[in-house]
C-alpha cells in the first residue's frame, strides 16, 4: 500500500502531463526543424545540379528552334507549291 495521498497523487500526475506535453513539443520541434533541413538538402542539391539542369534547357531550345525551322519551312514550301498551282485552294 502506498503512503501518498490523493493530492500528492495527482499533483504527481500533473507534473507527469506537464513532462509529457513539454517532450511532446520539443518533439514536433525537432521534427519542423528535420522537415526544413531536408527541404533545404534537397534545394541544394538542385543548384548542385544547376549546371546540368541549364546544359538540358539550352538542348531543349535548340530542339524548339530546329522544330519552328521545319514548321517555316514545311510553310515556305506549301505557299511555294500554291503560288504554282500544285495545291488545290
Amino acid at each position: 500500500m502506498t503512503s501518498e495521498k490523493p493530492e500528492d497523487a495527482a499533483a504527481v500526475e500533473r507534473e507527469l502531463e506537464r513532462i509529457v506535453a513539454e517532450a511532446e513539443a520539443k518533439l514536433a520541434e525537432v521534427r519542423r526543424e528535420l522537415t526544413e533541413r531536408r527541404r533545404q538538402d534537397a534545394q541544394h542539391a538542385e543548384i548542385d545540379r544547376l549546371e546540368e539542369h541549364l546544359a538540358n534547357a539550352t538542348v531543349r531550345w535548340e530542339e524548339v528552334r530546329s522544330f519552328f525551322d521545319d514548321v517555316l519551312t514545311q510553310l515556305r514550301r506549301r505557299e511555294d507549291r500554291e503560288d504554282r498551282g500544285d495545291l488545290p485552294e
